[in-house]
């Protein structure tokens, strides 16, 4: 059997402590779990979620928080 080559990924930025940094939310639809990450980026989430090694990346949609939600009544300002 081959031995798994163990892959360690730097980031590029330090995103534990980022202050603008966005909320990711990485929904499993099989299973109906949420992973939730904080990164600098599309490409830094998705980084992250590459660590969790999951088997089925298929499996998983990606949902980013926004910095303003909608709330109140539609007409409302």
């Amino acid at each position: 059997m081959p031995k798994k080559k163990v892959i360690t990924l730097e980031p590029k930025i330090d995103t534990d402590t980022l202050e603008n940094g966005s909320v990711y939310m990485f929904h499993n639809t099989q299973v109906n779990i949420n992973l939730f990450v904080n990164a600098n980026g599309f490409d830094d989430a998705c980084d992250k979620f590459d660590l969790c090694m999951f088997e089925y990346r298929t499996d998983w949609e990606i949902f980013l928080k926004c910095g303003t939600q909608p709330i109140g009544e539609r007409n409302e300002q």
